[in-house]
């Protein structure tokens, strides 16, 4: 007789899933049946029935020591057999109490699956993963660790993957809401580009799915052609191997230490015993948990790094450059600050700031609850929770030796707890271009221009002086030069092409006229008004044999030269170049931002699932720039100066906007973005969404420390910027799998809850309003772009509140020049009235909007006509009035 008793499933339920974790079933037993009851007591609201709650896998479980939540994590499994993607969290507190649960568990689930027996064997799901993925076939595939198919079965690298191969038995649901049994198969590529958990069809091997656990930054700058004599001279170069002047100092790192973002944000510094007691209780070159360092080089339990300028993607002794500290473990190598300096020589210095870098932000973040239990990344662990085995594998200067170079780009890769990271960090390039128009006299001077990543680079070529052409290809716009052969080819043989952007793509243009003799060519925009260069790039097949120059202008340059050329008028142009390179191990934002991949990856949906953060709307990029500003904050900053991302590697000044749509900074007039943004045209990739999210939160660290301080011990409980960089942490564990900006909002609000008693609810409530996350925001399905809306209102409960204050409403810039902008998300009923007022209090300007409008983008007043000083903006709202001071200088 089948049992509807409460009490009895929710039993049967918990020995069936503490049974699928055999180390669970003793030591959380207690922890799991509460999770479980949880999760049963919400069965009808999330439409499950027991069937569909029947034996479900727990894929991690911990308890955060610094607020006794238990954190729960569990799969769906139908007949034994998990479901991909139907997953649950349930944070219960130390009281026993539910904190906050979410699940994606799927209803019906003996309907909808179908068979459960696979026809393919695990040995040939490997097989059809690696076809799937364009992969060459396995050879001696072999089974390292035996295990029941639905629990997994570890193969060895079978000459394919980087890593040992993992599978396992899944249900995969697809479109049509069935459930296809599939295998789903873990393969690292030896190109380390990749790190495919794929899932193919237990039928037919047919690839249905795959996620890939490495996160490319992908910068938007395509890789760039090495210029030849730079390689042949890197080629001939070793690494300085000799240490400073300096009196020896053991267990030492001359480094950028910890707030300097790079050498363009401040000096080096020998920093002795950095390693945290408690986060690193035996150093950083420990493996054994023994007193003693195993390795003088830079290897210990939570990172190696060396190099892998030849793109081996493993470390060889001997081969790999990995520096030795000596019996005292002296870290102090030579840096060439020079430009023109080859990395190669730095290449010391750089493996030992990457391997400085890792460990600290290791040391910081466990102590903030990124520790053994909840995933992070050390080889051994000296506790008992979590699994070992995953130091990060950090690879400096990655690929700076191929013909074709790794540039302008880093990644990490972060698969599940008990499977070791790759970071690999790139050299950028610079190009410096010396360009003019030598003749007419009427034209004569420099032309500005950015190099193309397609062809060969000017350094490569040599100097190029010659008369320009403009190219005819027949067509009613022959400038443009898209179809061959062209009309004047005997006239751009031996010539500089000045052709047109549009119709075809760059590198078609650029054959078109290598075909026709051109030595160079110059392309011009075809978008007017604009002085925005664009670097050409493309794709194979287009690309393939192109070895010809080539440079972008603006159409107002363009057009300059066309005129003058198709007048008659002979125009000469010389062209020369030189390539720079900065390494991206010294800028530690960047390594940082890599880190944090692993971090937020890690902590989203427990360390047993990788999974969870490949949603459109998923906030990754936004952490990881949130970790890479937080770590390099500096006392003494503020937040409303403009902070770029990526300034030292993309060669910018520290004033510069990097890599990002605009600086981050807590000023509306510096960095204006705001949810409204993400799904609208330049904000539907990972970064730019992630910009978004990261303002937000660099918008709370700051309100955290105008309101409790700034602590300069980045490892304390206290002060704003640490209670912001706890509850950003916590956010992640408490946030469901696959989430959306609301969800991660939310999520940062429960942390609150549980770590403060919601002493900063209003405050969190404010800074998420302000950037478009307010109370009257509607998220959608956090798988789609589209069906979101920013909304700017606080809770009624705030924004009704009658103790209104200068807090709640905003100015900027301040001072303010001709412009002043006023913004306030408090509601009212009736159209809020803006003043400007002397301190004598005589009104000098009056306007008005609605609240829903000065929400939003608030309202702008000018202040050309007004004399120096101080005056006071008064707005009247239904709720009350509210005052605050602002300066007036011209």
């Amino acid at each position: 007789m089948k049992s509807t008793s409460t009490t009895s499933a929710v039993r049967a339920l918990a020995a069936a899933a503490l049974l699928a974790i055999p180390a669970l079933a003793s030591a959380q037993s207690p922890q799991s049946n509460r999770a479980l009851s949880q999760l049963t007591a919400q069965r009808s609201r999330l439409g499950l029935s027991e069937a569909d709650l029947l034996n479900p896998a727990v894929t991690s479980q911990y308890t955060d020591a610094h607020n006794g939540v238990t954190h729960s994590y569990l799969r769906q499994r139908h007949q034994g057999v998990e479901i991909y993607g139907a997953v649950a969290d349930v944070h219960v507190d130390r009281a026993g109490k539910l904190a906050s649960l979410h699940s994606s568990f799927l209803p019906n689930v003996t309907e909808i699956a179908r068979t459960a027996a696979p026809t393919l064997t695990a040995e040939q799901a490997v097989a059809a993963a690696a076809r799937g993925l364009n992969m060459p076939a396995p050879r001696s595939l072999r089974v390292v660790k035996a295990g029941a198919a639905a629990e997994g079965i570890e193969f060895n690298d079978g000459g394919i993957s980087l890593d040992n191969i993992q599978v396992k038995l899944m249900y995969l649901p697809l479109p049509d809401g069935s459930l296809r049994l599939v295998w789903d198969v873990t393969i690292a590529p030896l190109s380390a580009e990749h790190y495919w958990n794929a899932r193919v069809d237990a039928a037919n091997g047919a690839l249905l799915d795959k996620t890939d656990y490495t996160i490319s930054e992908s910068f938007g700058i395509s890789a760039l052609t090495q210029p030849v004599a730079q390689m042949a001279a890197a080629a001939r170069a070793q690494p300085a191997t000799g240490t400073g002047s300096r009196p020896s100092v053991a267990n030492s790192y001359n480094v950028w230490p910890l707030t300097i973002e790079s050498p363009s944000h401040g000096n080096r510094a020998v920093v002795v015993n950095p390693a945290n007691a408690v986060a690193s209780p035996f150093g950083w070159h420990d493996t054994d948990g023994v007193a003693g360092a195993e390795f003088t080089i830079t290897r210990g339990n939570n990172v190696h790094a060396y190099d892998d300028r030849s793109n081996r993607n493993v470390y060889t002794a001997g081969t790999s450059v990995s520096p030795d500290g000596g019996a005292n473990l002296e870290f102090d190598f030579p840096f060439n600050a020079v430009q023109a300096a080859l990395p190669i020589s730095n290449l010391n210095a750089a493996v030992v700031n990457l391997f400085y870098w890792n460990n600290l932000i290791h040391d910081v973040m466990g102590l903030k609850g990124f520790n053994e239990a909840s995933g992070n990344f050390q080889l051994k662990n000296y506790g008992t929770a979590g699994l070992a085995n995953d130091a990060v594998r950090a690879e400096a200067q990655d690929g700076a030796a191929l013909p074709v170079p790794n540039l302008n780009n880093a990644n990490f890769s972060a698969p599940v707890d008990g499977t070791a990271p790759r970071m690999q960090m790139y050299l950028w390039e610079k190009s410096e271009l010396t360009i003019n128009v030598t003749a007419p006299a009427t034209l004569a001077g420099p032309l500005t221009a950015l190099e193309s990543s397609l062809g060969r680079k000017l350094q490569a070529t040599g100097p190029i002086t010659a008369n320009l052409v403009v190219v005819n290809d027949g067509s009613a716009k022959p400038e443009r030069g898209c179809n061959v052969p062209l009309v004047n080819a005997a006239a751009v043989n031996g010539s500089i092409a000045l052709i047109e952007r549009g119709k075809c793509g760059f590198a078609s243009k650029i054959k078109n006229a290598q075909d026709a003799g051109a030595r160079m060519v110059i392309m011009m925009d075809s978008v007017p008004n604009t002085t925005t260069l664009i670097r050409m790039s493309g794709t194979a097949p287009d690309t393939v044999g192109l070895r010809i120059p080539s440079v972008f202008v603006t159409k107002a340059d363009g057009e300059r030269l066309k005129t003058a050329a198709r007048g008659g008028q002979t125009v000469s142009i010389s062209a020369s170049g030189v390539v720079y390179y900065r390494d991206g191990d010294f800028d530690n934002g960047i390594i940082a931002h890599e880190y944090g991949h692993g971090i937020s990856i890690r902590l989203t949906g427990g360390p047993g699932n990788s999974s969870c953060l490949g949603n459109a709307e998923q906030m990754g990029e936004g952490w990881s720039d949130f970790f890479g500003l937080w770590m390099t904050t500096k006392p003494g900053d503020v937040g409303t100066t403009g902070r770029g991302i990526g300034t030292y590697a993309s060669s910018e000044p520290v004033t510069g906007r990097g890599i990002r749509p605009t600086r981050y900074s807590t000023d509306m007039s510096v960095n204006p973005a705001t949810y409204g943004l993400v799904g609208t045209t330049g904000y539907t990739a990972v970064h730019s969404i992630g910009y978004v999210w990261a303002s937000t939160l660099w918008d709370l660290n700051w309100a955290l420390i105008n309101r409790h301080g700034y602590n300069n011990d980045l490892t304390a409980a206290t002060g704003g910027n640490n209670i912001a960089l706890q509850l950003v942490l916590d956010g992640c564990k408490l946030q469901k799998c696959s989430p959306g900006f609301l969800d991660g909002r939310n999520a940062i609000l429960k942390a609150d809850t549980i770590n403060n008693g919601a002493a900063n609810s209003a405050l969190i409530w404010q800074v998420f309003a302000r950037r478009g996350m307010g109370a009257n925001a509607v998220q959608g399905s956090s798988s789609s772009l589209t069906d979101n809306a920013a909304g700017f209102q606080l809770p009624t409960v705030l924004s009704t509140q009658k103790a209104l204050n200068e807090k709640l409403v905003e100015v900027y810039p301040n001072p303010a020049q001709n412009q002043l902008t006023v913004r306030t998300q408090v509601s009212s009923s009736v159209p809020v009235k803006v003043e400007l007022l002397t301190l004598l209090g005589r009104t000098v300007l009056t306007a008005s909007a609605s609240a829903a409008r000065i929400q939003a983008e608030g309202i702008r007043l000018s202040t050309t006509e007004l004399a120096n000083g101080i005056y006071v903006v008064r707005l009247t709202t239904s709720e009350g009035t509210i005052t605050k001071k602002v300066m007036v200088q011209h």
